[in-house]
């Protein structure tokens, strides 16, 4: 067994930094919402007897600004249009960077022209289309909201079937609900309330020029009925107001390693639920690529004013296989499991070589492993693999670096990222498992989250805010974001960006969550701090409030929670340890002289977040 030279000569060790007020910085009048009204001749709106400033698109607009709300309408319909056009145009609306676009197809995708028996286009590409309209627009950071054309009027001029064209078209509107229900994003549906309304005695034609096309009367139809889902969309989050502080808790770099992956769990038994003890796991970074120690772990009894160890947790060792390979779990995040007063840590299986390669030399050698600490004895339990379904999406299967959930009845909410092989792309996925104090066990899945893009989508983190889910996955080129109602499916994922819709610039990394009073916050890296010549732009680390219906982050809320000194601050853990203070800890990566120069010392970092006025409320000594 290899063997480690251990902090031990200084038990106890707390270098505490200052108070750093959260005050929101100067700034310039917000940037409009921008609205693109993406769709066909009904959206286009301008024809005989209605203006453009008549149109759905430019009431809404005007609508929303009357109400305070800066908003922006952009019409992009064009008459005729089908999706398959759209789809060949989505790049230059994307350009145009908006928040929000609607999306409103089906009267010409579904039409029978005369002398034809089928529409022009099929329902299953119909469909299909509409979809990828959706993925693409989320992938680039846009929230899609789809619209249900209006109703036909009952004596609309018959299709080339000669039926009346909501025969035809009816289908197609079922289409586009059940496509808003799959990918989690907004319904307008306008087909129902003229169907509604038809039901009531209302004529269509008195809405329509035509018997199809909106009149002003219609467009401030559609108008009315898309105004409570953009409200929604775009009323910002109360702002929940925070300060940090900055506590070092060690400092190592001796060229053998340099402690890593330090993450925080709060444990009971406690006499004050506002100063729990804490635990927090950590491990060496052996000075090779991705080579990780046994585990160890930090603990106080203080809330951090001074801290035991790092001690080595026997039970969670590398294990010795024949010729040369040790096997290890690394990339650990620990967590209290409340309904049995236990902490299970998860983390990746991982088999070294001699040398510290990561090995893939028998089937299925990335999986996940978890162990369990009693607080009561002080004990641990030794690592066991969580075994999961007899699939090849499963080959490859880890929940590492991930924040999980502990659902109120006790079972487990663990993201993974999947695959068939360590050499193909990988998914997201997220499983629910029972745990009985002992052993965490397997039962169920929900959908897959996938991008065929670099090495796709991985080292997702989980969160619950009041009644959803929230997901932040990591992607070679750029973070995204993903939400549910149920825990388990997911919409397809959206890129992170500022709420003004330009790129957050956070990649190749990870991102984590903190929660406070049901607001949502994001800690992460990203380009455009002053901090070319850190690696992937990895320091310093950022905090802000997220836009929990949007995904995007508040770009005036933003603040750094730990400080860019040369090293590296990639990979860390976010979690809250009262109703009054979260903490972000972190250990500086230091892999050059110029690192050093800059001022990193390998110190293991602990960034407080203290919400509300830490003066009045007095949540650290």
């Amino acid at each position: 067994m290899t063997q480690f030279r251990w902090i031990t000569a200084v038990p106890f060790i707390v270098l505490l930094g200052t108070v750093s007020t959260a005050e929101p910085p100067a700034s310039t009048p917000p940037k409009a919402s921008r609205i693109v009204a993406l769709g066909d001749s009904i959206t286009k709106g301008v024809r005989e007897g209605v203006a453009p400033d008549e149109t759905f698109i430019a009431l809404v607009e005007s609508a929303l600004n009357a109400d305070g709300v800066s908003a922006e309408g952009i019409n992009l319909g064009i008459g005729g249009e089908r999706t398959d056009q759209a789809l060949a145009r989505l790049d230059d609306l994307i350009a145009l960077q908006p928040r929000i676009v609607t999306v409103m197809y089906g009267a010409n995708d579904s039409y029978v022209d005369k002398g034809a028996t089928a529409s022009r286009l099929s329902l299953d590409d119909f469909t299909r289309n509409l979809r990828t309209i959706v993925e693409r627009l989320l992938l680039q950071g846009i929230e899609p909201i789809l619209m249900t054309e209006p109703r036909w009027a009952d004596d609309a001029s018959p299709d080339g079937l000669g039926r009346n064209p909501n025969l035809q078209l009816e289908p197609y509107i079922q289409a586009c609900r059940q496509v808003a229900d799959a990918t989690g994003v907004a319904l307008v549906d306008h087909y129902a309330h003229w169907t509604e309304a038809r039901a009531n005695g209302q004529n269509l034609r008195d809405w329509t020029t035509d018997g199809l096309h909106p009149n002003p009367r219609g467009h401030q139809e559609l108008a009315n009925l898309m105004m409570p889902a953009l409200e929604r969309l775009l009323e910002s989050p109360p702002i929940i107001p925070f300060e940090t502080q900055l506590q070092t808790v060690l400092e190592h770099d001796d060229g053998q390693f340099l402690w890593y992956h330090p993450r925080a769990t709060i444990l009971p038994p406690s006499d004050d639920h506002q100063r729990p003890n804490v635990l927090i796991t950590l491990q060496q970074h052996l000075h090779t690529s991705d080579h990780y120690s046994g585990l160890s772990m930090l603990t106080s009894t203080d809330l951090g004013q001074t801290w035991a160890g790092p001690e080595p947790v026997k039970e969670l060792d590398w294990i010795r296989e024949p010729e040369g390979v040790d096997v290890a779990v690394a990339d650990v995040t620990p967590m209290l499991h409340p309904p049995s007063g236990k902490v299970i840590a998860v983390g990746a299986q991982v088999r070294y070589s001699a040398t510290g390669e990561q090995l893939e030399d028998q089937p299925r050698a990335h999986q996940t492993a978890f162990a369990v600490f009693d607080p009561e004895t002080g004990e641990w339990t030794h690592w066991q693999r969580l075994e999961m379904p007899d699939d090849p999406f499963f080959n490859f299967a880890r929940s590492a670096c991930a924040q999980f959930v502990i659902e109120d009845d006790g079972t487990v909410l663990l993201p993974f990222y999947i695959g068939r092989s360590a050499g193909e792309p990988f998914s997201v996925i997220v499983v629910r498992c029972a745990f009985d104090g002992e052993s965490l066990s397997y039962r169920e899945h929900g959908n897959i989250l996938a991008l065929d893009q670099a090495r796709g989508l991985y080292e997702p983190s989980l969160i619950r805010c009041a009644d959803r889910y929230y997901l932040t996955i990591r992607n070679d080129l750029k973070g995204y974001a993903s939400v549910s109602s149920d825990g388990l499916n997911y919409r397809p994922a959206k890129a992170w960006t500022f709420d003004d819709g330009t790129d957050l610039g956070s990649y190749n990394t990870q991102q984590h969550w903190l929660t406070h009073q049901g607001g949502l916050f994001l800690v992460y890296t990203r380009r455009g701090a002053d901090n070319d010549h850190i690696m992937r732009h990895r320091a310093p680390l950022f905090l802000a409030q997220v836009d929990p219906d949007l995904l995007q982050v508040i770009r005036r809320t933003e603040r750094v929670i730990i400080p860019e000194r040369g090293g590296e601050l990639g990979n860390f853990g976010a979690n809250a340890i009262s109703d009054r203070e979260s903490w972000v800890t972190v250990s500086e990566g230091v892999w050059n002289e110029d690192a050093r120069r800059r001022g990193a010392t390998g110190a293991l970092f602990i960034g407080r977040v203290l919400w509300g006025d830490p003066a009045a409320d007095s949540p650290t000594p």
